[in-house]
């Protein structure tokens, strides 16, 4: 690889530098892998608040078709298609912060002109490099992108704001957008149904609406409406959660090919017949926002 058939860092837009046959950004080292399309730290370290072990887990539902990826997938896409509809504009510049394998960037793919996507797990923007056309893959914090201020149109962030500092990635993602910005993002919700399932995955809260609307006023974000995901099956997952021992919550993780029919099909129902109404509980939060232009 030269110089000459290298894209310019993804971060800071400068031309990269080759030394020592390795091609690297001068400014803040991130480096093209062999695959096309995707930039990577020196440092790969797993980001706090979702270690190695949470990044295989989400690996595995991806990759085993879970009906709770599948079907909140096509919610994201939904969502996505009621705030096309409200815009004058096409987006021009998407940004997924927290992609992990990539499932949802071919829905900002078909929507967007560019398409960026950071996340700080190695493997993961690997499989999301396979999973996409066209997106651009950074490794890095999503509380501290160091991509370039104000570019981005939509950005989406699907159950990561629960991993990290609220406030610090609001804020971030803030600095990224344009004044006017559309902002899809997912949470999980209600903090009854916290779980040693949370635990292990990392969470630090489940979310209500309200915690949600004062985290994004306060870091320049306008809610515009929310609704919530797995509505119907709130009794099942609230049972699930808190049934004695481990059995429910593996058999929720890891659900017969019988058991994940009926379930998807319950959410997919919900999605499908459902979808254009705010649902009052469920055991996701989905929120899209506005980003206020600055005071």
């Amino acid at each position: 690889m030269n110089t000459a058939d290298t894209p310019p860092c993804p971060r800071c837009l400068q031309p990269c530098s080759t030394g020592n046959e390795r091609v690297a950004c001068p400014t803040c080292g991130l480096r093209p892998s062999p695959l096309p399309r995707l930039w990577l730290a020196g440092d790969d370290t797993a980001p706090d608040g979702f270690d190695a072990e949470a990044a295989d887990r989400l690996s595995d539902l991806v990759t085993q078709d879970h009906f709770w990826v599948r079907e909140r997938n096509r919610l994201v896409e939904r969502l996505l298609r009621r705030l096309a509809r409200r815009r004058a504009t096409p987006w021009q510049h998407a940004l997924e912060l927290g992609c992990g394998a990539g499932l949802s960037l071919p829905l900002l793919e078909a929507r967007a002109s560019e398409v960026t996507a950071v996340d700080g797990h190695r493997r993961l923007l690997q499989q999301a490099q396979a999973a996409s056309s066209k997106a651009v893959l950074v490794q890095g914090d999503v509380t501290d992108t160091r991509l370039g201020p104000g570019r981005h149109d939509l950005l989406t962030a699907l159950d990561v704001i629960e991993h990290v500092d609220g406030d610090a990635f609001l804020a971030e993602a803030r600095r990224l957008a344009r004044p006017g910005a559309d902002l899809l993002l997912s949470a999980p919700a209600f903090p009854s149904l916290w779980s040693e399932m949370d635990v292990r995955a990392g969470h630090r809260c489940r979310y209500r609406w309200r915690q949600m609307q004062q985290e994004l006023a306060r870091n320049g974000w306008r809610a515009v409406g929310h609704t919530h995901f797995q509505c119907l099956l709130f009794p099942l997952v609230y049972a699930s959660r808190h049934w004695p021992g481990r059995s429910a919550q593996q058999t929720e993780r890891r659900p017969s090919p019988t058991l994940d029919r009926w379930l998807g099909a319950v959410n997919r129902f919900e999605v499908d017949r459902l979808g254009a109404l705010s649902l009052p509980f469920g055991s996701s939060l989905f929120v899209w926002a506005k980003a206020e232009a600055p005071r």
